[in-house]
């Protein structure tokens, strides 16, 4: 069975800047992998690169064996690749389900013509839709505030939503950017148990995390970045055992957040 991703050799370069310097890593169906280390390692980089912001220099990109590199983020989310961003990014002055509802919209090849004269085919498509995102908000534990504004939701809950969005669409690889950043303790807890559990049962998971408590605890797998070069692909708990990766990273990265 091919891996769900596939980094072969990637290289990014700015003008006479190297972003990134020949990295490789696969992820396997169903795993949960941490992108790590330090600011300027390449890892935001990396992650647009997988994500189809901004091809390679060098290098391939596979999705499930098929070569996707340079494929654009649009393209790759109609392949099941799915994203979220450190920054919360919503459609604020609508609610918890419409922002789900859009989104799926954006996903399907809903008739705007059929929208626009009501026809029954489109009203059908769009309750299946909701039915879709209300099955999600349930399962995130987000369901009671289905109705309420984005603009007014707490910031945990917020970046739960931005999570089911992405979810809905049914993603094969889920890429989430720091989803715990500027979270309490206790909501990246809840944010994590959740990536860990529900979420990874219905998809392949990559991460970009700051936080080692989370990467040791949650994660089966780490890729270290240093300098745009990869300098450790094991276990997310033996990281704190990796010479390189302490002496690159662990002196300055969040312990126990």
């Amino acid at each position: 069975m091919n891996p769900v991703l596939e980094v072969r050799g990637v290289s990014k370069r700015f003008g006479g800047l190297a972003a990134l310097s020949e990295v490789s890593f696969e992820v396997a169906r169903g795993e949960l992998l941490a992108l790590v280390g330090p600011n300027g390692a390449g890892k935001s980089t990396l992650f647009n690169t997988i994500a189809g912001v901004a091809p390679p220099t060098a290098g391939r990109i596979l999705l499930e064996g098929t070569d996707v590199t340079g494929k654009s983020s649009h393209a790759l989310a109609r392949l099941g690749v799915a994203r979220t961003f450190q920054l919360v990014t919503l459609f604020r002055e609508l609610t918890v389900l419409e922002n789900v509802v859009q989104g799926l919209h954006r996903h399907t090849r809903l008739a705007v013509l059929d929208g626009l004269l009501g026809l029954p085919r489109y009203r059908e498509d769009t309750r299946r839709l909701a039915e879709r995102a209300e099955g999600v908000l349930a399962l995130l534990g987000i369901a009671a505030h289905r109705h309420e504004r984005a603009d007014a939701l707490p910031l945990g809950i917020a970046k739960l939503l931005t999570v089911a969005i992405a979810l809905a669409t049914e993603p094969r690889l889920l890429l989430l950017d720091e989803p715990a950043a500027g979270l309490s303790h206790d909501e990246a807890t809840r944010m994590m148990d959740l990536v860990a559990g529900e979420v990874r049962k219905r998809c392949t998971v990559v991460l970009v995390e700051h936080n080692m408590r989370i990467v040791g605890n949650y994660c089966d797998r780490a890729v270290v970045l240093q300098f745009g070069r990869k300098i450790y692909d094991g276990a997310a708990a033996g990281l704190v055992h990796d010479p390189a990766v302490v002496d690159a990273y662990l002196g300055v990265a969040e312990m126990d957040g």
